[in-house]
């Protein structure tokens, strides 16, 4: 293991305006294989500026981002949130009016503004570009303490650097960063939580730099961290790191090639014509169709769940009502590396997927481990249930649930795991959840006219997110289908600038499909939530209902030394994406309207937050823009960074040291 003492980064990559190409650079970049970044590069910055493009991933992005609930308050956002400060309408028609030198560089321009929100759900994709080709680097990072010295932190190279590397990267790629064998790192890590976008909090997106883990569906998988893992060849094709060896003095210096391979979703190609072809163009997920068009449903049947989303792109009918979804936007495969095994804990319990319970040595504390609220929507719901009957059976008298990078999915099974947890009563009753509001511009005005004026002729089965029968009132009592739930809107001033919501409206989740428990299975005091600061959507509805409610502890391990850490984060309410606004545009029958977006041309992905929920302290205030501090954050350790069952031990004396 290295403490990395600092480190210097070669340059970006420029690229240069178009020449007439005498060559095509995508051909040597065709087969399966390591290639530098800027090879790859070369070949993405090939494909021309088109003025048609630029205007189509304008008109569609501005539009769908009417929808968008934030839009307003990014104009101005409050502390510690005042990084997130931008237009987004106004950079977008500033890129209206520009010429670029290539379709990449729009690609970046748009991407970049678009993360400047910090809002994992409003994340924008161009699947031509983001993930087509994966760049990556040997040396996940994190900060660890000194076992003797809580207090002395440092930034480490992780000890199972050079396992991830082999079993991940085979042998040819870890034979060329051994053969390989400026800056100051705080302003690497403030660097690149400046772009990276994903999360309100400078914070949490400073711990994204650092590598983590997370349950997946089938296994426990390994984020490499921001240092280490690039969705796009920007960065060079080399990095230069001084480091110096435990047990020495003496500082090392290495320049270490940056490799980039094709990605899990890329589609195989030959030349620049097959990637543009196969990669770039619309598919029958990219767009909406209207639910009563049977020949557009048809071709949407492949198209449930868009690359890189744990979730569906419009979340399905389950027991006869649409499940709402709220959960992060990624602009890269989720799970493409594997938690080494001998830091994976043991057969769990009970659990199936994402869902894991665990008892510790002490026969006391029992672990939920919950990677995301997606899966099977019955199945977790049974398995939340299952899991703490058998813990409990075995004696356990605590709980502490790792929820670490879970980016959210449904909202009904977050609601349903704080009843679980929280038992009957005044935090759950008549609902587990937030109320909310959505926005109300005109177009979203619009399409709910049209089916209050005829629910049973434009919308019979009820499938439209407008639909007033998808929706309850705060006292959970369901909205007739004649009832206009956004006229009149309610009118706010936001930043000196006007905008317009619906009237509050309550969750969706009750009645539940199984029977509550009568009583909380375990006292408040009892229950701790533990996370690197990564939760969010539905996980941030989760823990916050814990925290502000019951008071239960919440821990946050890892990040950057001397900062406040943020239990969760990107609250939202409900998420949704251009598709899913597409739908309900042309089920309406308002495709043609100059407020609504176009089809995109390429496979673009633009997610947006559909609905915020109230503050549970201040109803007259959304959550999405209060500070959530932890309560405890917690060094990692040498013996328990990215090591499950070592961490939890550890997290577990230091809460309850009895």
């Amino acid at each position: 293991m290295y403490y990395l003492f600092a480190l210097a980064t070669a340059g970006l990559a420029v690229g240069s305006p178009l020449q007439p190409r005498q060559s095509d650079p995508c051909t040597a970049i065709a087969s399966k294989g390591w290639y530098k970044p800027s090879q790859v590069l070369s070949c993405l910055q090939s494909f021309p500026y088109n003025e048609t493009l630029r205007n189509n991933v304008v008109d569609v992005v501005s539009k769908t981002f009417n929808f968008h609930t934030s839009v307003s308050f990014h104009l101005n956002m409050p502390d510690p949130f005042t990084d997130d400060t931008v237009d987004i309408q106004g950079e977008l028609r500033r890129i209206g009016s520009t010429r670029y030198d290539s379709d990449f560089a729009l690609h970046q321009d748009v991407s970049k503004n678009v993360k400047r929100l910090n809002d994992g759900h409003a994340g924008y994709i161009n699947y031509c570009y983001d993930s087509l080709f994966v760049t990556y680097l040997p040396f996940p990072l994190a900060v660890l303490a000194r076992p003797d010295a809580l207090d002395v932190q440092n930034i480490h190279i992780v000890p199972e650097a050079s396992t991830v590397a082999t079993a991940e990267f085979g042998s040819d790629a870890v034979a060329k960063w051994q053969a390989a064998l400026g800056r100051n790192l705080t302003d690497a890590i403030d660097e690149s939580a400046a772009i990276s976008g994903g999360y309100q909090a400078k914070t949490t997106r400073q711990n994204a730099f650092f590598s983590s883990y997370q349950r997946a569906t089938t296994e426990w998988s390994y984020r490499l961290g921001d240092f280490a893992q690039w969705s796009l060849p920007v960065k060079g094709d080399s990095v230069t790191l001084r480091l110096v060896r435990n047990g020495t003095n003496t500082e090392e210096t290495y320049t270490v090639p940056y490799l980039s391979r094709a990605g899990s979703s890329t589609i195989a190609f030959t030349d620049a014509k097959s990637l543009w072809a196969n990669n770039c163009v619309a598919t029958p997920s990219t767009n909406g169709a209207s639910y009563y068009n049977k020949v557009q449903a048809k071709t949407k049947v492949a198209a449930d769940k868009p690359r890189f989303q744990p979730d569906p792109e419009i979340a399905p009918i389950i027991n006869g009502r649409r499940q709402p979804i709220s959960s992060l936007v990624a602009d890269g495969p989720l799970f493409d590396v594997s938690l080494p095994s001998r830091l994976a804990p043991p057969t769990s319990i009970s659990g199936s997927g994402a869902l894991q319970f665990y008892l510790l040595d002490d026969k006391k504390t029992a672990v939920l481990v919950l990677g995301s609220f997606s899966g099977s929507f019955a199945g977790v719901q049974k398995g939340i249930l299952d899991g703490i009957n058998n813990v409990k059976a075995k004696g356990a008298t605590r709980l502490l649930v790792d929820v670490t990078n879970n980016g959210g999915g449904y909202i009904c099974l977050a609601a349903w795991l704080h009843r679980v947890l929280a038992g009957p009563g005044p935090g759950t009753e008549p609902q587990p959840g937030l109320d909310g509001s959505v926005r109300a511009q005109d177009l979203a005005q619009k399409i709910t006219a049209k089916i209050v004026a005829n629910n049973t002729g434009v919308d019979p089965s009820g499938e439209m997110l407008y639909n007033p029968l998808s929706w309850r009132d705060t006292n959970s009592k369901r909205f007739p289908a004649n009832f206009n739930w956004l006229d009149p809107a309610i009118n706010m001033r936001i930043n000196d600038v006007p905008d317009k919501f619906s009237q509050k409206i309550g969750d969706d989740c009750i009645p539940y499909d199984l029977t509550p428990p009568a009583t909380k299975p375990f006292e408040f005091d009892n229950i701790a939530i533990l996370n690197n600061g990564r939760c969010a959507s539905s996980c941030s509805l989760f823990t916050i209902s814990m925290r502000t409610k019951y008071n239960v502890k919440t821990v946050v391990v890892g990040g950057k030394p001397g900062t406040t850490q943020q239990y969760c984060g990107v609250v939202g309410g409900q998420s949704l994406n251009f598709a899913a606004i597409d739908s309900d545009v042309k089920t309406a029958g308002l495709k043609n309207d100059p407020l609504a977006p176009s089809d995109f041309i390429g496979d673009n992905y633009q997610g947006i937050t559909w609905k915020l929920g109230y503050s549970i302290l201040d109803q007259n205030k959304f959550e999405e823009f209060q500070t959530h501090p932890a309560q405890f954050a917690f060094p990692l350790l040498p013996s328990t960074v990215n090591n499950p069952v070592a961490l939890w031990n550890d997290i577990t004396k230091r809460l309850w040291p009895n």
